[in-house]
C-alpha cells in the first residue's frame, strides 16, 4: 500500500442534519486513527474554529 492509499483511509467524511436548519447538513471530516471530528463544512467552523453540534456527537478532540 503506498502513502496516497493509508492517506485516502484516514478519514471519513459523514453527513449529520443541522439541529438549526432542517434540510441542512454537516459534512464533519472524522479522522479514522482517533476517531474523533476534525473538520467541518459549517460556518461554525469555518468562521470561527468552533465545535458545531455534528463534531460534538462525533467526538472532537
Amino acid at each position: 500500500m503506498d502513502n496516497s492509499d493509508q492517506k485516502q483511509n484516514r478519514y471519513e467524511t459523514i453527513s449529520i442534519e443541522s439541529k438549526v436548519r432542517e434540510g441542512v447538513f454537516h459534512q464533519v471530516i472524522k479522522d479514522m486513527d482517533t476517531g474523533k471530528a476534525i473538520s467541518c463544512s459549517c460556518k461554525c467552523w469555518s468562521k470561527g474554529n468552533k465545535p458545531c453540534y455534528g463534531m460534538k456527537t462525533i467526538g472532537y478532540n
